[in-house]
């Protein structure tokens, strides 16, 4: 008989195609995908041993036998191992490596039967042989070496109809196309033999798996070119079932914020530089962009000395920028370290880890019941500020500021409150973070500009002696592009002048993005607005930045006037008693209105009195209040 091995060549071309593919997708890296890229080596062989086989078969020699022998044997071993490897594939696919360990014993052992048969071949003739003609002849037990690979396959087809709801049907539907092509030419060579057609459509059934449960597009960040989220969560379900992983969390602060200051293309660009670096530091594990500027290697095997290393690599490379030019940033980073599944026992508070925000420190070490409160309790602050948006009802309350020269409220701060049925109050020092890093702190602004105006305006305010209310004006806001056309349609909605608001802007945001807060000061001013910074002498002052800015009232902090002259003692120290008045002397000298926050008493009062201090705001002269309560106030001590 003379074997036609014209679609063992076909196929080998398939395979090559396959191999290559593959490679320019920068390969496979998780556990099933290398058994998959085993499947591709074992055809791959099976293919060039069918071939140099039926070559030698069907032409022998004495001279060639040893050839002959060694295809023939790479040939049947290659190809029986094809069928379990196959199965080995489906058990990593559907994560039941850790789970089935018996399984996965027992169903090697007839593979195991296959290989000694093959190895004892040579002396038992039980698998093949040649005749007196040289030609191969099958053994009295090759029929074993069929069977086994039969009774794989049947199982593999039971083992995927059973378990079908771990994969998506599509992917259902590729497995069961490989294993029913894959009996296909199996019957057809049983009437034509010499026709050998399995590795064919076995190659067939194979691209279709690459190309339907293999494609990487899928789980691959468009924005970083890593594994995405999706792709994370299937290896953290082996690793949740699994003991020796290592979860590796390298996480960057507020990305909306950074996104804001330089731009969506400028920041993915930078993202993408950092996951190309984490791929080639941790090229040994698989690499993962979370989204939100977090990123998770899982560690498979990693000793406590190289995760040492591993975390001082990430910490001395954040220190250094990333990206070029006007673009280049630097920013701090947290990296956690996770040992799975002994810090975390359920998959939702590890995903409720991974998700939580940096929250400032360079910590090493991540407490995991901590920060599952602190993410429960963000999910839920999130959620209610969502729910105040959509029911807008986000409480605007006043606090009156009082003029010292005139002994009357000349204006008021106007200040947000989150209050839920439910929950009651949510302090501004909790939400406010929140929203900011969220990106929610725009339409909360937005809202509580249209309240201050709506109520200046229809309430005629400048007639019971406000002259202007104090708006606070957040760092996300100061990034955004469209503030000054946002706020010219709310002016004009209720025909305000700009004059009668003051943006108020803390002292912290002058020490970061000094240029895009100037441009956005500047378009403001332009349309009338006045300015205050707030929360001065808090550890950011830059004076001879500070005084380059239109600001027409400073705002000292009440730290400073409390470390003067405590509130509940009455008592100070000297030395900040001669800074608080050093501080106000020199911003007056500087032709800047003072206001000192924080007066609670009487003699903190005549304290700033006598330091010819302009304005005051705190308790002693009124909490933040209801604005109908607000409204009697004025009409009583501005009568």
């Amino acid at each position: 008989m003379v074997y036609h091995f014209e679609f063992d060549i076909a196929a080998l071309i398939l395979t090559i195609f396959m191999a290559v593919l593959i490679f320019f997708k920068k390969g496979l890296v998780r556990h099933a995908n290398r058994v998959f890229l085993s499947l591709i080596g074992l055809i791959f062989l099976s293919e060039l041993a069918d071939i140099f086989s039926s070559i030698y078969n069907n032409s022998p020699s004495p001279s060639t036998v040893v050839y002959q022998d060694l295809w023939n044997y790479l040939y049947l071993f290659a190809h029986n191992a094809l069928a379990y490897c196959f199965m080995v594939y489906l058990f990593f696919l559907m994560e039941f490596v850790k789970k089935k360990k018996v399984a996965m014993f027992i169903l090697s052992i007839p593979f195991a039967v296959d290989v000694i048969l093959l190895v004892l071949n040579p002396f038992t003739k039980w698998v093949f042989r040649y005749d007196e003609n040289g030609h191969y002849v099958h053994g009295p037990l090759f029929v074993v070496l069929y069977s086994i690979a039969f009774l794989y396959m049947v199982f593999s087809i039971i083992f995927v109809i059973q378990n079908h709801k771990y994969l998506e049907m599509s992917k259902t539907a590729s497995l069961m196309a490989f294993l029913f092509i894959s009996f296909v030419p199996v019957i057809v060579q049983i009437f034509v033999p010499e026709y050998l057609l399995t590795l064919f459509f076995e190659t067939i059934g194979l691209l279709g798996i690459l190309f339907s449960i293999e494609n990487k597009d899928d789980t691959i960040s468009p924005v970083t070119g890593i594994f995405n989220r999706f792709a994370l969560e299937s290896a953290l379900d082996t690793a949740m079932d699994s003991e020796g992983y290592t979860l590796l969390l390298v996480k960057i602060p507020n990305l909306n914020y950074y996104n804001k200051m330089i731009g969506f293309v400028n920041m993915n660009e930078i993202l993408g530089k950092i996951s190309s670096w984490l791929e080639k530091e941790f090229m040994m594990y698989a690499c993962y962009d979370c989204g939100r500027g977090h990123f998770a290697v899982v560690c498979d095997r990693i000793g406590e000395e190289e995760i040492e290393k591993c975390k001082k690599d990430v910490l001395e490379r954040f220190e250094k920028s990333w990206g070029k030019g006007k673009f280049s940033l630097s920013f701090p980073v947290q990296v956690g370290v996770i040992h799975l599944p002994e810090d975390v026992k359920t998959m939702e508070n590890l995903q409720m880890i991974i998700d939580a925000p940096f929250d400032g420190k360079e910590s090493a070490i991540l407490d995991a019941p901590s920060m599952i409160a602190k993410y429960e309790r963000r999910v839920l602050i999130e959620q209610l500020i969502d729910k105040a948006l959509t029911n807008r009802s986000f409480v605007v309350q006043y606090q009156p500021i009082w003029n010292s020269h005139t002994g009357k409220v000349q204006s008021a701060e106007a200040l947000c409150r989150l209050v839920d049925d439910e929950y009651g109050m949510i302090p501004p020092d909790e939400f406010i973070p929140i929203a900011e890093q969220n990106g929610t702190i725009l339409e909360i602004g937005r809202i509580v500009f249209e309240e201050v105006c709506r109520f200046y305006q229809e309430e005629r305010l400048n007639r019971l002696g406000l002259d202007y209310i104090e708006v606070n004006l957040s760092v996300v806001q100061c990034m955004d592009r469209d503030l000054r056309r946002i706020f010219d349609e709310i002016l004009d909605r209720y025909s305000l002048d700009a004059k009668h608001i003051n943006l108020e802007i803390t002292e912290s945001a002058t020490a970061d993005n000094q240029k895009a807060l100037v441009d956005t000061i500047d378009t403001l001013r332009e349309r009338g607005f006045t300015f205050s910074l707030d929360d001065y002498g808090t550890g950011y002052s830059n004076i001879s930045y500070m005084y380059e800015m239109p600001f027409s009232i400073i705002k000292v902090d009440k730290s400073i006037l409390w470390k003067a002259m405590d509130p509940k003692t009455g008592t100070g120290q000297k030395s900040a008693i001669t800074y608080l008045e050093n501080t106000i002397r020199m911003l007056r000298d500087m032709e800047y209105s003072v206001l000192v926050e924080g007066v609670e008493t009487m003699e903190q009062k005549m304290l700033l009195e006598g330091l010819e201090c302009d304005y005051f705001q705190g308790y002693y002269f009124s909490k933040p209040i209801q604005k109908d309560v607000f409204l009697d106030y004025l009409r009583v001590v501005n009568a």
